[in-house]
């Protein structure tokens, strides 16, 4: 008995998708128990069985492929996706920082024009009294 990978076949594939067609519509509508689960057992149990142990010790090319294709991609996608969000949020973040820092000078700018002495008065700038002299 086979296990692993089964071995593809360009012809069997497009032999059951074509011919069998119309071979199993024209059965279906006339065998009202034809393609029915369980059927193959009462029919030929020993076929059935085998049938049934090689499908499950095998698994097809094509969703074996899709597997490795699956095992690639979805990481490779994930990790690019993330690299994006961690870009896009730290952007974010320092153009945040930026715009606070930019506040607070401000801030600060305002607050050394409109501060008062402790007299009252405003503050006398250095330059401006040696400019008078």
């Amino acid at each position: 008995m086979k296990v692993g990978v089964r071995t593809p076949s360009i012809k069997k594939s497009i032999s059951a998708r074509t011919t069998g067609r119309a071979k199993r519509t024209l059965k279906r509508a006339t065998n009202p128990f034809y393609g029915k689960k369980g059927m193959g057992m009462i029919r030929d149990p020993k076929r059935a069985v085998k049938n049934k142990v090689y499908r499950k010790t095998t698994v097809s090319f094509k969703g074996f492929s899709g597997m490795i294709a699956a095992c690639i991609y979805y990481p490779l996608y994930w990790s690019v996706m993330l690299m994006w969000y961690v870009c896009k949020y730290s952007f974010l973040l320092i153009w945040w920082a930026g715009a606070m820092l930019v506040n607070l000078g401000i801030d600060l700018v305002e607050w050394f024009i409109n501060r008062k002495s402790s007299d009252g008065n405003a503050p006398v700038i250095e330059s401006e009294t040696t400019a008078e002299k």
